[in-house]
């Protein structure tokens, strides 16, 4: 197996080089150092010691002794992988910077048939002026990362990553002139000082040369109007295009995304970096200071020897539907209609009652809705979902009870009165009691600002009566069946998930005592770019080793600077619950794996999280593991021999390039990346080549077998019950972060409380 990556590999000049090493404890007087010495040395700083490069001849030596680096080591990686990062605008002297980024170079394609806008609207007719100060372009960052793609063989790489840029370049006053409503979009500094941000605050309204802010970072009550340009977000190329192009806004929305996907497809991406390769080559020798240069010697392609497997593809994963696991399966919903659920004849929820809450307009179409999937749809020859759910997942008798909501003539803004004053009239009968909910919406209520919303406000009444819910739009339950066969599995998997039910685990060998998997994630709940104390909300999702879900944790609110030791109270809380409902006793081998997104700044997650499970562990033999997994990062993985694949006669190619789910690929000696998306992942032709996860193991942890906890992850990509498809992320992360979303949209909501999600919701899934 070949697989290439996004990068290059490089060549020194020699195999070592003068310069200097002293000991610098004191990290904020580095700066004045560089500058007394920018023009004769490179000087670098890390982890205590102040390291100087010479660049030529030079008599002024900045602190410390002479020292010879070799080229393989360590520290001499990293000072030089930095100092490549400082030359590397030199290389493209008509490109400038269009990213201040440390060791990374970026800048903006400038060819005219690159520009995303023009090629859209190029050949249309009567185009209003405006639109041309609308500009998308390709970004290129270029960044040097030090890689160990096999043992002991560490060495520096140059990437390249491609990103797309939005600008809006028009005049404040000539938008406000065409009749474009501004009030609450953001505006940036024309021209930013160093060090300065960009972001300057919201608008409230121009009043003759001023810029009036709603929000602004130190409460700046207004700016001058020829300072600032529009913020080339999404909301302000929608509001403002939608009203300059009128009715030919969906048909310019349709063809940008086709041409910036077209960017990030497998085939572009490669050639791509064919072009970056020879750019580079030609640029021969790249000086770096005295005595060391560099030069591209072509892309990094990870092969496999006899000795040393640098890339491999895991085992397809299995579903597992028996506590035993002898039931197997590698499709979910196959597995579930030939076996039922992992827990079915302990699921104690054999009858449930389900609350349907529908507009009284909708309620036909709900009522056909609802009976196909308790039945099934039986009247299609090879039916997806013909058993429906009852039969499915071994129910005896579940109940539908329709809940009407009246919204004639009821305006936008009281809609979501009107769905919580109708669930809280049912509620408040006797004996009504409901597992779960479904919430049917029209298309456009479902979009209605979270303000407003009557889902969000339908959710947050029935949490806190202790019901998760399920929404549906019109456009979901009034398809026909044909349609909805593919629909429903999703929506039944949901359904038993949020009953409390485990539709399926994955085969897992067991190896210690007890394997626990916890999740770490966090909310920031802020309704403002601009507010200098952000909260925060620490949320922990717990799984047994095999996938099976055990409860979620929601933290207290907190400011950042509390949140690391409401992290400590919240992770030993959990870990003691843990031991006390798992029984762990003295002697045990327990394995215990937390997965996190990449940790805040200042914030050393792993070390609180160790501290955590030593205290807890007092008496148990430990395996302790921590590993960060990353979807924001530079790298790319393809597979020449993937020609694609058709998902039916006559359509085009999906997935080209495109390395197969379950490849592992070594990035470094604790680092892998992991595709979880591979060519039968891809859904449609213009789907842009997936990236694979990041995968670190942080050098604190006890249990190191990278290669057992890749895969792990790779199974728990498997067990959404959101989907019978698989996630991108595990659902340790994934899971986490539909809390955190949700979490933050129901703070709008007057009157929520999340009290009940550690209480009665404890051991729900609410959030699918």
């Amino acid at each position: 197996m070949a697989i290439k990556l996004n990068g290059f590999r490089l060549e020194f000049s020699s195999s070592s080089f003068e310069g200097t090493v002293a000991d610098f404890p004191n990290s904020e007087l580095v700066a004045s150092v560089r500058t007394q010495h920018t023009d004769q040395w490179f000087v670098y700083w890390r982890g205590g010691k102040l390291f100087g490069l010479p660049l030529f001849a030079s008599t002024k030596s900045p602190p410390g002794s002479i020292h010879t680096f070799a080229v393989d080591d360590h520290d001499t990686l990293h000072v030089l992988s930095a100092r490549l990062g400082e030359v590397l605008p030199s290389l493209f002297p008509n490109y400038r910077p269009a990213r201040r980024r440390w060791r990374a170079f970026s800048f903006l394609a400038q060819k005219e048939n690159t520009e995303i806008v023009a090629l859209v609207t190029s050949g249309w007719k009567n185009v209003h002026p405006l639109v041309s100060t609308f500009t998308i372009r390709p970004r290129f960052n270029l960044e040097p990362r030090i890689i160990e793609d096999r043992a002991g063989q560490t060495s520096i790489a140059l990437f390249l990553d491609v990103q797309t840029r939005w600008e809006i370049r028009a005049p404040l006053g000539e938008l406000v002139a065409a009749g474009i409503d501004l009030s609450g979009l953001a505006v940036i500094r024309r021209d930013p000082a160093p060090g300065q941000k960009s972001l300057v605050g919201t608008i409230r309204c121009l009043s003759n040369d001023r810029v009036e802010l709603e929000e602004s970072f130190e409460n700046t009550p207004d700016v001058a109007v020829d300072t600032v340009w529009l913020e080339g977000s999404r909301a302000s190329f929608s509001r403002s295009l939608r009203h300059i192009l009128g009715g030919r806004f969906d048909h310019f929305e349709d063809g940008r995304e086709a041409e910036e996907c077209r960017l990030f497809l497998g085939p572009e991406l490669d050639a791509l970096l064919g072009d970056m390769e020879s750019f580079l080559q030609k640029k021969g020798w790249i000086k770096l200071g005295r005595g060391v240069s560099c030069r591209v010697l072509g892309r990094i392609e990870l092969t496999n020897t006899a000795g040393y497997q640098s890339v491999r593809k895991a085992p397809d994963v299995e579903y597992c539907f028996d506590a035993a696991k002898t039931k197997r399966d590698i499709y979910p919903w196959r597995g579930l209609n030939k076996h039922g659920p992992f827990d079915r004849g302990i699921f104690p929820k054999l009858s449930p009652r389900v609350l349907v809450v529908t507009p009284d307009q909708l309620s036909g179409r709900t009522s056909t809705f609802t009976n196909l999937f308790k039945n099934g749809i039986t009247s299609l020859g090879h039916s997806q979902y013909q058993k429906g759910f009852a039969a499915t997942f071994g129910l005896a008798n579940p109940t539908f009870t329709p809940v009407s909501v009246r919204l004639l003539g009821v305006d936008e803004g009281r809609i979501a009165a009107a769905y919580r004053k109708a669930i809280e009239d049912q509620l408040g009968g006797a004996d009504e009691n409901y597992d779960t909910a479904f919430v049917v919406l029209q298309d456009a209520h479902g979009r209605l600002p979270d303000p407003i919303n009557p889902y969000l406000h339908a959710k947050a009444t029935l949490l806190m009566h202790g019901i998760p819910s399920q929404e549906c739009r019109l456009t979901t339950i009034s398809g026909d069946e044909s349609d909805l066969q593919w629909k429903l599995p999703n929506l039944a998997v949901a359904m038993y998930a949020k009953l409390g039910g485990t539709p399926w685990t994955v085969a897992q060998g067991q190896t210690a005592d007890d394997e626990i998997v916890v999740g770490m994630g966090m909310a920031e709940l802020s309704n403002s770019r601009f507010e200098e104390r952000q909260r925060f909300v620490g949320i922990t999702t717990v799984f047994r080793g095999d996938g099976n879900y055990l409860l979620s944790n929601v933290s207290r609110v907190c400011d950042y600077a509390e949140y690391p030791e409401m992290l400590r109270a919240t992770t030993t809380g959990v870990l003691e619950d843990l031991r006390e409902r798992n029984g762990w006793k003295v002697g045990n081998t327990i394995r215990v794996v937390f997965h996190a997104r990449k940790p805040l700044r200042n914030v050393e997650v792993a070390q609180i999280v160790q501290d955590c499970v030593e205290k807890v562990g007092q008496g148990l033999n430990i395996e302790f593991a921590f590993l960060t997994v990353e979807t924001s990062h530079p790298f790319k993985l393809f597979d020449p021999d993937q020609p694609g694949i058709v998902k039916r006669a006559g359509q085009p190619l999906r997935g080209v390039y495109a390395p197969d789910r379950g490849v592992i690929a070594q990035l470094g000696r604790y680092t892998r990346l992991l595709v979880t998306n591979g060519p039968h992942q891809v859904k449609r032709p213009a789907t842009p080549l997936p990236s694979p996860l990041l995968i670190h193991l942080h050098r604190n942890s006890l249990y190191v077998d990278l290669d057992y906890l890749t895969e792990q992850v790779l199974k728990f990509t498997s067990l959404t019950w959101r989907s019978t498809l698989p996630a991108y992320a595990p659902v340790t992360i994934y899971y986490s972060e539909l809390i955190a979303e949700m979490l933050a949209r129901l703070q709008t909501v007057a009157e929520w409380s999340p009290a009940v999600l550690n209480t009665k919701l404890k051991f729900s899934r609410w959030f699918l």
